[in-house]
């Protein structure tokens, strides 16, 4: 019943409660975060990374049928805020990182990979829930534009446009589920040379060793060293890939069966050394955690995980695995907070030490939940299904 409560959880409180209080109706932007109280972020500050997964979030539940009235409204209008107020022009174009939803004033100029593509995904359900053909034409204007902005001769893409180092895997992991949503919402070839070329970097660059565990950071050739802070882990990437891996093998008609048993494995024996049943967010490949503290996500990505492997492999435990780690979350994450909120960050005694609520774990759960809801076999009423 856990996995039935939590998606319950978020269609009936939390996706209703973010339209409204994570909504900026005066400026027309979605919020950075809520307040532990659960009122709306007081200032202006947000990233474009952050407003874009709300835009996805409400887009990708109208689609499905399961989103509040107001969501696809929302989000057509905050992405009309979004790039009015920050895409960037001229030969080097792009959206920019940061800015003031409340001046529109552009506080970080730089077009940021990890930006840019989760732009790319917002767009990809905005126009499967709208068909409008302005919503593909952008998608074509963002893939040109992280092309020719953020070019790297040693493969991948640039962090950002830059050249910011460390370089980094997550980045390109969003990438991947950017173009892994355009392919299964369009159904045709168009995107899939570039989905291979993503997909391909975790083999040829990410994982060190044959049943070595996913890194984060990089040198400028991909060299792994201390310098770049090359031995700092994040288990909740291993498990993100799992599900990615597992959606990658849906699209291409492959199996990896081998691969996201040794994404899942290094993640469980890293980030749950100390027995809780709860991931660290980094920690060194030993299991010495780096940081002090696990948030929301890494567990809300496990739990994909877990239902990835179920999904694709007989027998096993993994969905009672499942079961048990959705009754913990519920149980602690969730515990003795506002209508439609969590506790973002808990000590490694269960202690909820976060100082906002960040709508980032909003996308998280979502995408959890969005599983669910087309398992059950609801499936997206796409209105163009071409996207060509």
């Amino acid at each position: 019943m856990s996995l039935d409560q939590l998606k319950a959880m978020f269609l009936e409180t939390i996706l209703p409660t973010w339209s409204v209080s994570g909504f900026d109706e005066e400026h027309g932007q979605f919020v950075e975060y809520l307040e532990l109280d659960g009122r709306p972020q007081r200032d202006g500050a947000v990233r474009t990374r952050t407003v874009a997964r709300q835009i996805y979030v409400h887009a990708h539940a109208s689609t499905l049928g399961v989103a509040p009235p107001s969501s696809l409204a929302i989000a057509e209008r905050a992405f009309d805020n979004l790039h009015r107020i920050a895409w960037v022009n001229g030969t080097r174009s792009g959206y920019a990182r940061c800015f003031d939803r409340s001046t529109g004033v552009v506080t970080d100029p730089v077009r940021d990979l990890y930006d840019n593509a989760c732009v790319l995904l917002a767009l990809s359900w905005l126009q499967s829930a709208t068909g409008k053909d302005g919503y593909r034409r952008q998608i074509e204007q963002t893939m040109a534009a992280i092309d020719r902005t953020l070019k790297d001769p040693f493969g991948g893409w640039a962090e950002d446009s830059n050249g910011t180092l460390p370089r980094r895997q997550n980045p390109h992991m969003h990438y991947l589920e950017a173009t892994l949503a355009l392919c299964e919402i369009s159904q045709s070839q168009t995107y899939r040379p570039v989905e291979k070329k993503v997909f391909s970097l975790l083999r040829s660059h990410f994982l060190v060793g044959q049943h070595g565990p996913l890194h984060e950071h990089f040198g400028p050739r991909w060299e792994i060293a201390d310098t770049f802070g090359s031995k700092m882990l994040e288990p909740g990437h291993m498990c993100e890939w799992v599900w990615l891996t597992g959606r990658h093998e849906a699209l291409t008609q492959t199996c990896h069966n081998e691969l996201r048993a040794d994404l899942l494995a290094n993640a469980l024996r890293i980030g749950r050394s100390s027995g809780s049943p709860f991931l660290v967010d980094q920690a060194l490949s030993s299991g010495v955690p780096v940081l002090q503290s696990r948030r929301l996500w890494p567990q809300v990505e496990m739990l994909k995980a877990l239902l990835t492997q179920h999904s694709l492999l007989e027998g096993g435990s993994y969905l009672a695995q499942a079961k048990t780690l959705c009754s913990d979350i519920l149980t602690s994450y969730f515990y003795d907070v506002p209508t439609g909120c969590w506790h973002d960050r808990l000590d490694f005694s269960n202690r909820p030490i976060g100082n906002t609520i960040p709508a980032s774990s909003l996308y998280h759960l979502w995408t959890a939940v969005a599983d669910m809801v087309v398992d059950e076999g609801i499936q997206p009423e796409t209105r163009s299904p071409s996207l060509q």
